[in-house]
């Protein structure tokens, strides 16, 4: 089979919006038509691909787009943005449907990932690069930021030049969004990815949680049943600034070689080329990095082992999460990654990283492939619990003492804390929390609860826009290293 390429040419557009008139506008503005796009109430925000952004020098990629959920509890709140770098298997929904194999993954594809982004992030910008090409439609390769073979597996170097192939992508997505004249087709997509209805009940922007988001976030009570303003829909777009804003990058499996690719690089400009500090105004802008699960199909450099690139690591204050499922670390046919993991991991910890690692437990076979997808699952949880958290304690400092309450809404709950004592509620707690050697074990417990261990029936269809949920235990257990 041949490789699919990722980075399909941006279609021509036939319509675009006149402006209404000659006045001069300093910001960014959308001109009415005498028809405005209408967004069907039932929509739930299907995210914006946009393709062919361009990057460092030629290279460019496919961007997965979704806008904030919620705005910031402040006009001043700082832009921020979620990158993301997926795993193998991992692609367009359609793609993915047209294998034979990777179909039984669908659940998994780039759109629904974007949506489980915004959902565990909601006040961020959500971004996430598709590979530049699909190896054989199933191995994800990011050669416009590490260099690789044809399967995607990577050789690092010291420079590939893929920290400035983020900051272009950042700039010039940032163009594409923020045009004062958007082309009709354009301006649909970003109306229908705009859209905050149709969201579960644990998601934290529900008006029967208002008693926690208050008139900070919503603008009105909710009661209004008519269709949001255009102008209203996009609002994420006056404050829209990506390559200034604060960043998190995320790598799922495959998607972590670009990860440790930035740490390379990282150590160049921090150590090699001190006295060059244009890149390093991005890398301050970059907060947290997560590895969720990651691997590849090679035999080694699965995790950063080297103790100088991780001091480089530690002293740019970068915070770093670590999200692992016995798929990887407890496979005995690949043992490397187990033996690598624990070396990155107590590395960080030596060197007083801000460092958590979060293992994911599961009964299922550990080299089953729907355990590994399930850490998406469980991150948005770990993400939703902690976002609740944060929210609950604006509100406690916002409401006077005598009208604070107690109601916690629809939402996980949150670890707890080590100085509780365990009551009720607490009691509860404990037996989805499991703290071990300062890291936290989250039992498997959700998936019970949440009806996501459930098998789905494989004939029914595919929701076009839903979170991504948990699949069957029963999967192929050697289709790819992922």
């Amino acid at each position: 089979m041949s490789n699919v390429r990722c980075n399909e040419p941006s279609p021509t557009a036939t319509t675009s919006l006149a402006t209404k008139d000659t006045e001069a506008d300093t910001g960014p503005s959308i001109a009415p038509v005498q028809q405005q796009p209408s967004v069907q109430s039932n929509y739930r925000g299907t995210p914006c691909r946009i393709n062919g952004v361009k990057g460092y020098q030629n290279r460019t990629n496919s961007i997965i787009y979704c806008p904030p959920l919620l705005r910031g509890n402040t006009p001043k709140d700082k832009c921020s943005a979620i990158v993301y770098f997926g795993g193998d298997v991992q692609d367009i929904p359609e793609k993915m449907e047209s294998n034979r194999d990777n179909k039984n993954y669908i659940k998994w594809n780039l759109e629904n990932t974007a949506m489980l982004l915004r959902e565990s992030f909601p006040q961020s910008h959500i971004v996430v690069v598709r590979p530049m090409r699909m190896e054989y439609s199933t191995f994800s390769c990011f050669d416009n930021f590490v260099r690789g073979n044809n399967a995607g597996i990577p050789d690092h170097t010291p420079m590939h030049f893929s920290l400035q192939h983020l900051e272009e992508l950042l700039i010039n997505l940032t163009k594409k969004l923020t045009k004062p004249i958007l082309e009709q087709d354009f301006l649909h997509k970003l109306l229908i990815a705009s859209s905050t209805k149709g969201y579960g009940s644990d998601v934290p922007c529900k008006q029967n949680n208002v008693d926690i988001l208050q008139s900070n976030i919503y603008d009105g009570p909710g009661t209004d049943t008519t269709e949001p303003h255009l102008a209203d829909l996009l609002w994420w777009r006056e404050s829209l600034n990506l390559d200034k804003a604060s960043l998190k990058l995320i790598g799922f499996s495959k998607g972590c070689v670009v990860l440790n690719q930035f740490i390379y690089e990282f150590h160049y400009y921090k150590t090699l080329t001190p006295d060059d500090s244009t890149m390093m105004r991005l890398v301050s802008r970059i907060s947290d990095m997560y590895w969720l699960d990651g691997g590849h199909g090679g035999g080694k450099n699965t995790w950063i082992t080297s103790r100088s690139l991780l001091e480089t690591l530690c002293r740019l204050c970068i915070n770093v999460h670590v999200h692992v499922t016995p798929y990887q670390i407890q496979d005995d046919h690949r043992p490397w990654i187990r033996k690598e993991e624990k070396a990155f991991t107590d590395l960080l910890k030596r060197l007083g990283a801000a460092f958590d690692r979060h293992m994911y437990p599961s009964e299922a076979n550990s080299t089953n492939l729907y355990t590994h997808f399930d850490v998406l699952n469980r991150f948005r949880q770990h993400q939703i619990s902690l976002f609740s958290q944060q929210l609950h304690q604006t509100v406690q400092q916002q409401v006077p003492l005598g009208q604070q309450h107690t109601s916690s809404g629809n939402y996980p709950r949150p670890p707890p804390d080590d100085n509780e004592e365990p009551d009720g509620d607490a009691a509860e707690q404990s037996e989805e929390y499991t703290t071990v050697g300062g890291e936290t074990i989250i039992k498997d417990t959700s998936l019970e609860e949440d009806g996501m261990g459930e098998v789905e029936d494989e004939d029914a269809p595919m929701p076009a826009v839903t979170a991504m949920e948990t699949g069957d235990d029963h999967g192929d257990n050697n289709m790819h290293d992922n």
